[in-house]
């Protein structure tokens, strides 16, 4: 590399300038800088890489083979054909119905509804509205013809949630805010590593905090058991408006409804320390908008849209079944729980929650079971008799009665 004729005087041809910079053999290289975890992280990005495919293979093959099989059990005679629906019914929607303890019992709606429904949970009642794109129909959606389409057709988010509490008692303790499941569902290992890909999108758009199970198997767990869940902290909500006592409270409709109030994404310290320093009292009404995670799930197509590396996730496929509950609730005292497991039990059993709020949702285009959904729209004055569920553990509390006229079974 050096020619001993340029060297400058007293330089012999044996070291090499001080200055100049020294080029390492291979070997060397290979044997020193090569960091001993590079082969083992390799490794993991293919067997990672690996598993996406096989899931994705998978699950292309278990839709092929349902839809050809109910195909042929239709033209065989085995199933009847669909039902003819009519233009309007037939549009994919999101049914919302009032769950226990929030009243009036059976009381419904859609997610294309204009108006806000009422809700009773006992030590607390307002209304609630949830809006949606209508994801199912792209024309649509080009077109903005849709309800509500003048605020969300410029937004990313895929929906909306607005709720309206005014208490009647105070409530202590953290509150929660998220989505519970009906029962427990087995999820397999391959499954139940995809959902966490789903998991950390969601985890990455709420921050930290995040409260999420898979819920105990009760053939395996004594005692009460608890209910699949993600659960955020309440400062995740994206808008917040305080309404004193006295004050005309927004309407959930307003077209100026975005405007008011704080908004997350203009100052996310401010809105975390205000939501800190709430107070849940008689008095005020406080009126809340949620959309953070809206862009990771499309409730109407019950599925996660394919995002970079991620692939479309169908939410039935990793766990998430129909019907699921949108809620709001504080946990009570340690002190007064019940069927505890030892030191590090958090659990939050359906025993230890004091719910604010809950509303029963699910997909026209993924419905659940017909005696579930049956089970959920009936009346109070039903004389239907009804399987032991969850729903039965919880304590009711609040007015019974009306449902509302807006959808067709």
């Amino acid at each position: 590399l050096f020619r001993s004729d340029l060297l400058p005087l007293g330089v012999s041809a044996a070291s090499p300038p001080s200055c100049a910079m020294s080029v390492p053999d291979a070997a060397a290289v290979s044997g020193s800088e090569a960091p001993w975890w590079l082969p083992l992280c390799t490794l993991l990005v293919i067997l990672e890489v690996v598993v996406l495919f096989i899931w994705a293979m998978a699950s292309l093959l278990r839709r092929w083979r349902g839809s050809s099989s109910e195909a042929a059990e239709i033209s065989s005679g085995k199933l009847p054909p669909p039902p003819s629906q009519s233009n309007e019914s037939s549009k994919g929607h999101l049914v919302l119905v009032n769950a226990a303890p929030c009243g009036p019992k059976g009381l419904n709606s859609r997610s294309d509804c204009l108006d806000a429904s009422e809700f009773d949970s006992g030590i607390c009642h307002g209304s609630w509205i949830c809006l949606h794109k209508p994801t199912d129909d792209p024309e649509r959606l080009d077109r903005a013809d849709y309800p509500h389409a003048e605020h969300l057709h410029k937004r990313k988010r895929l929906w909306e949630f607005r709720l309206q509490l005014k208490f009647r008692e105070p409530v202590q303790g953290t509150v929660y805010f998220g989505c519970e499941q009906d029962r427990y569902y087995h999820v397999p290992t391959v499954e139940k590593y995809i959902s966490s890909s789903v998991i950390s999108l969601m985890r990455s758009a709420s921050g930290d905090g995040m409260y999420q199970t898979h819920g105990d198997d009760p053939r395996s767990v004594r005692g009460e058991t608890e209910r699949p869940a993600i659960m955020f902290p309440l400062w995740v909500m994206d808008q917040l408006i305080i309404s004193e006592e006295g004050e005309e409270p927004p309407s959930l409709v307003d077209p100026n409804f975005s405007s008011l109030g704080m908004v997350r994404a203009e100052d996310r310290q401010a809105m975390r320390q205000a939501i800190q320093d709430l107070d849940f009292r008689p008095g005020p009404t406080f009126t809340f908008g949620f959309w953070c995670i809206a862009q990771f799930a499309d409730a109407i197509g019950w599925r996660v849209p394919a995002r970079g590396v991620i692939p479309e996730v169908r939410l039935n496929e990793i766990g998430t079944h129909p019907p699921c509950y949108i809620a709001m609730y504080s946990l009570r005292p340690q002190c007064e729980w019940n069927d505890v497991q030892g030191d590090r039990d958090g659990r939050h059993l359906d025993s230890r929650k004091v719910y604010i709020w809950r509303v029963a949702i699910w997909s026209s285009k993924v419905p659940p079971a017909q005696e579930r959904q049956e089970e959920l729209l009936a009346k109070s004055s039903t004389t239907m008799k009804r399987k032991a569920s969850h729903d039965l553990s919880l304590h009711r509390r609040g007015a019974n009665g009306w449902c509302c006229v807006g959808w067709s079974g």
